[in-house]
């Protein structure tokens, strides 16, 4: 069975975890590409919940995950600071991709 993960910043985690949603926690760049590298090569991560932020410091490795591999799927959300200005939202990128 394939799982959802969130990753993003400590307080963003909380809100999901008690939510239910499992999640990874991380601060800084380095901590996030490590943990980013072990859910993509764990075949139990089925969809990965990236915050904006923590997806824009590890920018590389994230759109090579998401050009490159059919699974785990990869979305960004915002976290508990909002959108990042500027950025389309998720909502436009998906009626873009379904054409309506």
């Amino acid at each position: 069975m394939s799982s959802i993960i969130v990753m993003a910043e400590p307080l963003t985690c909380l809100a999901f975890s008690l939510a239910g949603i499992a999640t990874r926690p991380v601060e800084g760049a380095e901590e996030a590409a490590e943990v980013l590298a072990a859910l993509e090569n764990d075949p139990r991560t089925g969809l990965i919940l990236i915050a904006e932020r923590v997806a824009d410091s590890i920018r590389e490795q994230v759109d090579r995950l998401v050009l490159e591999k059919t699974m785990p799927l990869l979305l960004e959300i915002p976290d508990r600071s909002g959108p990042v200005p500027g950025r389309t939202s998720t909502r436009e990128r998906m009626v873009t991709l379904m054409g309506s």
